[in-house]
């Protein structure tokens, strides 16, 4: 049975890989990268002894070598550092690529163990730590250029989904609040762009906030595009029909397992409804 601290971290993992795998254009530059990525690659290789071994991202840089993206969030020292050591090696034998790693860090890590010598080699990675950002700077920012009459930009809006996991004084459920008043009283000229936004937030504040307060946020998320659909589901009183309709709404915003969570049907029966959302 999965513990309840593992299901809370693969929670947030989740909300990370899906912010990555929408606005990866816009987050890379925000962490330091500064070549641009052109696509991605296969994540999943095969080791030596025939076992399959898969990781979080793989960019395709412009130079056609590949950044390779951890999410952690906790710190596993020695031991994960080897982990990503080996999948760096075998990326690089299989693929015949240049491989660097960036770990993004989320929760209270701060000052992480980047390297490790063994025998004559000496293994890096880059790190990126969310504590070292400020929330109450960003949101502060957006807001100011709100109230100055500017239009924020979109790559501020998508950071906006990584608020959460940033230093600041600014109590959560306040962070999560300001974010969609921001996103409300913004037009993107790609809605579907902002209703990625507003989900991945979602699945953060969902992760970070308990029941108590996700329902007091429940006027304001629910004014949004994606929080009709949500807060007015029905649920486990609602008909299945109706489930369903909202479910096949959701695909492509939401992760699958966060689908089925959120309109109380089966996995299978949303992977099922994405399978003939992919065919027509």
């Amino acid at each position: 049975m999965e513990a309840e601290g593992d299901s809370a971290i693969q929670h947030e993992d989740l909300a990370l890989k899906t912010a990555f795998l929408f606005f990866s254009e816009e987050l890379l530059p925000y962490f330091g990268i500064t070549k641009k990525a052109v696509g991605t690659a296969a994540t999943e290789l095969v080791q030596m002894d025939i076992k399959k071994f898969h990781e979080d991202f793989n960019f395709v840089m412009e130079d056609g070598s590949w950044v390779h993206f951890e999410f952690q969030s906790r710190n596993g020292g020695v031991g994960d550092l080897k982990r990503f050591r080996v999948y760096e090696a075998l990326a690089s034998y299989q693929h015949k690529v240049a491989v660097t790693t960036y770990v993004l860090f989320s929760g209270n890590i701060k000052n992480p163990r980047t390297e490790f010598t063994e025998g004559i080699n000496t293994f890096h990675i880059q790190p990126v730590t969310m504590s070292s950002y400020s929330a109450d700077l960003l949101i502060k920012g957006i807001q100011r250029k709100q109230e100055n009459g500017e239009k924020p930009e979109k790559e501020d809006l998508v950071l906006l989904t990584l608020c959460l996991l940033m230093d600041g004084e600014m109590p959560l459920k306040e962070r999560v609040k300001a974010a969609y008043q921001i996103t409300q009283n913004t037009m993107l000229a790609d809605q579907e762009q902002l209703d990625k936004i507003e989900a991945v937030l979602y699945v953060m504040a969902d992760k970070f906030l308990d029941a108590a307060e996700m329902d007091e946020l429940t006027e304001v998320i629910g004014m949004t595009r994606l929080g009709q659909k949500l807060v007015d589901r029905g649920r486990e009183e609602g008909r299945e029909e109706e489930r369903r309709e909202i479910a096949e709404s959701l695909i492509g915003l939401l992760d699958e397992r966060v689908i089925a969570e959120r309109t109380g049907l089966p996995l299978e029966t949303v992977l099922k409804l994405k399978k003939k959302e992919v065919l027509n």
